[in-house]
C-alpha cells in the first residue's frame, strides 16, 4: 500500500508513451487475426497393444516388440510412425481416395506431423495440420492404417524369419543327441556301472553317521574334562593316583591314632612353652616325645601307602565329605579315559571313509558328464521342434502390435490462428511493452519527480506543496488574501519553519535550481502571508538577472537594491510600501554591467544585517543557484535556504548540484517547496546597454550605509 503514491506518479508521466506501445501491439495481435488464413487439425489415436494376440508363444513375444539395448517400445514405435516408409505407405493410401485437391507427398505430411506420447500410458497421437479439413482427416486415416499395416508385416517377417532358422537347426540337433546318446551307452558297457550313485550314496550317509558320532564323543569328553578340572581344585589333586594315596592314609585307623596322639602333643607344647619357657626340663621333655611321635607316624604312612613321601598330612582325607569326593573325581577321570579311547577309535574310521570318498572314479564323473549333455541335447532339440510349429502358425496369423482407438475425424473449428488466445498474448504482450516504455521512460527521465518522490529524490523535507494558479497580479493582491484555501498552504509552509527552527528566522533565501520554477512567485506570496500573519515584512528582488517583484506589486522597478548597494540612493527612500499592511519591497534597482560585483560588496553584509534588524521576517529573491552564485553567496548573510522546486520540469541532476554546491557553501538548507507553476515571462535577461555610470560606479564603503529606514 506505501508504494502506490510512488507508482501512480511513473504511471502519469508516461502514459500517453504506454498507451500507445500497448495499442500497438494489442493492433497488431488482432491485424494478425485478420491476416492469418486459418489451418486445421486433427489427431488419432493408437495403442501399442500388450495383449497376447498370437495363439504361439513365438508370436506373442513378436508382437511384443521387444526393442535391444532396453529402448522404449511406445517410443520407438512414434518414431516408426513418421518413419519414410509408413509415410509413403499413407500416401499410396491417399492416392486412391477420394479427394476435392491433390494428395499431399510424403515430405509435405511428415513437415505437419506430430507424434506425442501419452504419459504413463501405452497410448501415441499422431496430430496433422492442413488448411483442408477434410485432407486432415484423411491423412490421419491413411497414416493410422499404414501403421497397422506395417505393424503385422514387420510381425510376419519375423516369424518367417525364425522358422526358416529353426528348420534348418532342427535336423543338425537331431544328429547331436543320437551321437551324445551313443557316447553313454558305450561308457556304462566298458565300465560295468549299473547303480554308481547307489553306492557312492551309502558313503557319504556312513562318513556322515561317523563324524556326528565323533562330535558327540568331543562333546561329551569335554564336559568331562570340565568336571574332573572342578574337582581337582576342590580336593587339591592333580591325578588319580594321588587321590588315592590321600584317600587310602585318610581312611587308615592307626594313622589316625597317630595324629590324634600328635595333635595332644602340640597343645602340650604349646602350652609348656606359655607357662614354663623355652628351656624348662619338663618343655623340652614334651618336645622330644612330640618329635618320635611325628617320626614314627611318618614310617607308618609309608608302611600302609607305599609312594606317599609327596603327601603331607594336612591333605589326607580324613572326612567322609572329602572321601566322597576324591573317590567322585577318580571315577570321572577312568570315564574320561574311556570316552578320549572313543573317539580315537572313530577318528581312526573317518580317515579311510573320506579317503574313498575323495577318491571317487574318475568313470563316475565322465559318467555324469556324458548324462548331462545327452539331456541338454534332447531339450534343446524339444525346444525346436516346439519353436517350429510356433513359427509356422505366427506366419499364417494377420496379427497386429498397434490398434486405432480413436478415429480421426474431420476438424470443424481451425486450430490456428485461435482468436482468445491471440487475444490473451496480445493484451499480454501490450501490457508488458506498456510497462517497458514506463521502466525505459524511468530511465531516461532527467527530471524531479513528483511531489511525492521529490523527497526521496533530493533527501530534502518537503516544507510544503503548492496548488497550481494564476500568475499574481497587483490588482488581485487583496482577492489572494481573502482566499483562504489560497493562504493556507503557505500558511503551513511558514508555520513549519517557524516550528522546526528554535532559533528565530529572521531572513529567508528563496532559490531555486533553474528559471522557470516559480521561486519569485513563491516568495511573493510567501512574503504577503507572513505580512498578513502581522509580522513586518521586507521583500528583497535580489533576482539582478531577471527581477519579477516590481511587476507582482505594481511598483517601480528604480531606485532599488542596486542602488543602495551602489549608494545611488539611501535605504529609507528606496524600500517601498505595498497595498498589503505590514509588507514593503525592496526593488531591483538600476540594471548594472555588473551585478555580482553588488552581491559580493561588504556593502550588501551591511544592508543586510540593517534590515535584519528593523524588520520581523526578510524574504530575499534570488537567482537560480545552478546559473549564477548570488545564492551563495547571499546564503552567508540569511538563516536559511528554502528551494522551489517543479515538479516535471526541475532536472534532477541540477536540483543534486545545485544543493551540494549550498551545502558546500555553508548554508542552511531548509528543506524545499513543491511549485507547479512557473513565473510569468521567465527568461533570463539582463539590460542591453547599460548605462556608463552605472557600470563604472564603485561601490561605497558599508559604514557609509544608512542604519535605519
Amino acid at each position: 500500500m506505501n508504494e502506490m503514491p510512488a507508482i501512480a506518479p511513473v504511471i502519469k508521466r508516461n502514459f500517453w508513451n504506454a498507451l500507445l506501445a500497448f495499442t500497438a501491439v494489442v493492433g497488431g495481435s488482432y491485424a494478425y487475426l485478420k491476416m492469418t488464413p486459418p489451418v486445421y487439425e486433427g489427431s488419432v489415436r493408437l495403442i501399442l497393444d500388450d495383449q497376447r494376440l498370437s495363439v504361439s508363444e513365438l508370436g506373442q513375444a513378436i508382437a511384443a516388440n521387444p526393442t535391444p539395448g532396453n529402448a522404449n517400445p511406445i517410443a520407438t514405435q512414434a518414431e516408426l510412425i513418421a518413419s519414410e516408409r509408413v509415410l509413403k505407405q499413407a500416401a499410396l493410401l491417399l492416392s486412391t481416395s477420394e479427394l476435392d485437391e491433390k494428395a499431399p507427398e510424403p515430405g509435405e505430411i511428415a513437415s505437419a506431423l506430430k507424434v506425442k506420447i501419452v504419459p504413463a500410458t501405452n497410448i501415441l497421437e499422431v496430430y496433422y495440420t492442413n488448411r483442408n479439413p477434410k485432407v486432415v482427416a484423411a491423412v490421419l486415416s491413411a497414416i493410422s492404417q499404414a501403421t497397422v499395416q506395417e505393424s503385422g508385416e514387420s510381425i510376419r517377417q519375423q516369424a518367417s524369419s525364425v522358422r526358416q532358422f529353426v528348420e534348418a537347426r532342427v535336423p543338425r540337433q537331431q544328429e547331436m543327441l543320437e551321437r551324445a546318446e551313443l557316447a553313454e551307452s558305450q561308457f556304462k558297457e566298458a565300465n560295468g556301472i549299473v547303480a554308481l550313485d547307489e553306492q557312492d550314496k551309502n558313503l557319504v550317509n556312513s562318513l556322515s553317521v561317523v563324524e556326528d558320532q565323533a562330535r558327540t564323543l568331543s562333546a561329551q569328553l569335554s564336559e568331562a574334562q570340565k568336571k574332573n578340572g572342578q574337582l581337582q581344585g576342590i580336593i587339591g589333586v592333580n591325578n588319580v593316583e594321588t587321590a588315592y594315596i590321600t584317600s587310602r592314609a585318610g581312611q587308615d585307623e592307626e594313622l589316625k591314632a597317630l595324629r590324634g596322639k600328635l595333635t595332644d602333643l602340640e597343645a602340650q607344647v604349646i602350652d609348656a612353652r606359655s607357662r614354663l619357657g623355652d628351656q624348662n626340663p619338663e618343655l623340652l621333655a614334651l618336645v622330644q616325645k612330640r618329635d618320635e611321635t611325628r617320626a614314627f607316624y611318618s614310617q607308618s604312612l609309608v608302611r600302609v601307602v607305599p609312594n606317599s613321601s609327596s603327601v603331607s598330612s594336612k591333605s589326607l582325607a580324613t572326612d567322609d565329605l572329602s572321601r566322597g569326593l576324591i573317590a567322585t573325581y577318580i571315577t570321572g577321570a577312568v570315564e574320561q579315559n574311556a570316552l578320549l579311547e572313543k573317539l580315537r577309535a572313530l577318528r581312526g574310521q573317518q580317515e579311510p571313509l573320506r579317503a574313498r570318498l575323495a577318491s571317487l572314479p574318475a568313470k563316475q564323473r565322465v559318467l555324469s558328464s556324458l548324462d548331462r549333455k545327452r539331456e541338454q541335447e534332447a531339450l534343446t532339440l524339444k525346444m525346436l521342434q516346439s519353436k517350429l510349429e510356433e513359427a509356422r502358425i505366427a506366419e499364417a496369423q494377420l496379427i497386429s502390435n498397434v490398434r486405432v482407438i480413436g478415429q480421426a475425424s474431420v476438424p470443424s473449428t481451425p486450430a490456428n490462428p485461435k482468436p482468445a488466445v491471440a487475444l490473451i498474448l496480445g493484451l499480454a504482450a501490450g501490457l508488458a511493452s506498456a510497462t517497458g516504455v514506463i521502466l525505459l521512460g524511468e530511465l531516461l527521465n532527467t527530471k524531479v519527480g513528483s511531489s511525492s518522490e521529490i523527497e526521496d529524490q533530493l533527501k530534502l523535507p518537503v516544507l510544503g506543496i503548492l496548488p497550481r494558479r494564476l500568475p499574481l497580479q497587483p490588482s488581485q493582491l487583496n482577492g489572494f488574501l481573502n482566499n483562504s484555501a489560497a493562504v493556507e498552504p503557505y500558511r503551513r509552509i511558514l508555520k513549519t519553519l517557524e516550528l522546526s527552527n528554535k532559533d528565530s528566522l529572521k531572513s529567508i533565501l528563496v532559490s531555486s535550481s533553474t528559471a522557470g520554477e516559480g521561486k519569485s512567485s513563491v516568495a511573493a506570496h510567501l512574503a504577503i502571508v507572513a505580512a498578513m500573519m502581522s509580522r513586518r515584512t521586507l521583500l528583497i528582488d535580489a533576482d539582478l538577472s531577471h527581477p519579477l517583484q516590481h511587476h507582482f506589486f505594481g511598483l517601480s522597478q528604480q531606485p532599488g537594491l542596486t542602488d543602495v548597494v551602489s549608494e545611488s540612493a539611501p535605504l529609507n527612500s528606496v524600500v517601498q510600501p505595498t497595498t498589503i499592511a505590514n509588507l514593503s519591497v525592496l526593488t531591483q534597482g538600476q540594471w548594472l554591467n555588473r551585478p555580482a560585483q553588488v552581491l559580493e560588496a561588504d556593502a550588501m553584509k551591511a544592508l543586510m544585517q540593517t534590515v535584519a534588524n528593523d524588520y520581523d521576517l526578510v524574504i530575499i529573491d534570488t537567482s537560480p543557484v545552478a546559473r549564477f552564485a548570488d545564492a551563495m553567496t547571499l546564503s552567508e548573510y540569511t538563516d536559511g535556504v528554502v528551494l522551489v522546486v517543479r515538479p516535471e520540469f526541475t532536472p534532477k541532476a541540477a536540483a543534486l548540484q545545485s544543493i551540494a554546491d549550498l551545502e558546500r557553501s555553508g548554508a542552511k538548507i531548509l528543506g524545499a517547496i513543491v511549485n507547479p507553476t512557473p513565473d510569468p515571462l521567465r527568461v533570463d535577461r539582463s539590460p542591453s546597454s547599460p548605462s556608463p555610470e552605472s557600470a563604472d560606479k564603485l561601490l561605497p564603503h558599508p559604514s557609509s550605509l544608512p542604519s535605519s529606514v
